[in-house]
């Protein structure tokens, strides 16, 4: 409970709500106080942590990584996870809204007073918004300071296998997709749009999923990690498939590591 200034009203409400049962703490200097404290911790938290951050281009299995990566004891930041967004302009989730950017900023700090700094933490190379949220910019200059940079890739038959996975909805609804994709026009072309447009038409998702990634999504992906990346050790991360056998075996050498 809280008040957009002042604290009378949710002083009084914190003492009602003891009067019938629950245990109420109240926060000295309220809400702003506790927004100065994430704010403070986030620039004092993210840069004691060493990286490790996973890229790779769209659909390759980077989450999925990540998720072994976790089932293998190590410390990892799903900022995607927290975001509740995959990332991308089709990467919403559906049914699911994305936490507010003030509640973002407080699950990553959540996150983050958890991690041992003296062991790495595994993180999704990100660009500076996931959907409609705001990466906290020391977070994001750290993850850039990372000396190793690991370059999953995966063949394309399973890349539009993960697609299907993750982007099921659109298979259903291709209207939707293409809707999404037109705000792409300016980068793509109209040709390549109409192309698009004309497989969705088609019912040849398989196909657009495809098409999608090699005139998009790999070029994009291409230029931001040679430029935000050039400086960090490439370490690629060749896999045949992202079963969880798979992924959990690349997930407990690259623990062992150290």
């Amino acid at each position: 409970v809280y008040c957009f200034r002042g604290g009378k009203r949710s002083r009084l409400w914190a003492d009602a709500l003891r009067t019938i049962g629950f245990r109420t703490d109240v926060l000295p200097g309220g809400w702003k106080r506790y927004r100065k404290w994430v704010r403070d911790g986030l620039a004092r938290q993210a840069p004691r942590l060493g990286y490790r951050v996973l890229g790779g281009p769209t659909g390759c299995g980077k989450t999925r990584l990540l998720q072994a990566l976790a089932r293998a004891g190590e410390q990892v930041l799903d900022l995607e996870g927290l975001a509740s967004h995959r990332g991308s302009l089709i990467g919403a989730v559906p049914g699911v809204a994305q936490p507010g950017q003030k509640l973002f900023d407080s699950l990553i700090l959540a996150t983050l007073r958890r991690f041992d700094p003296a062991r790495p933490v595994w993180v999704e190379a990100e660009s500076k918004k996931i959907g409609s949220l705001q990466l906290p910019l020391e977070l994001y200059e750290s993850m850039h300071a990372a000396p190793v940079f690991y370059s999953l890739s995966l063949p394309m038959p399973e890349r539009v296998r993960v697609w299907v996975e993750d982007f099921g909805h659109f298979v259903d609804d291709p209207t939707s997709l293409i809707d999404r994709l037109q705000y792409l026009v300016p980068l793509v072309g109209h040709q390549t749009f109409d192309e698009w447009k004309a497989l969705a038409g088609s019912g040849q998702m398989l196909a657009l999923f495809e098409r999608l990634m090699r005139d998009h999504y790999d070029p994009t992906y291409a230029r931001t990690s040679n430029r935000h990346y050039a400086r960090a050790e490439l370490r690629p991360i060749a896999i045949d498939d992202v079963d969880a056998a798979t992924l959990d075996a690349v997930a407990r050498r690259l623990a062992a590591e150290g």
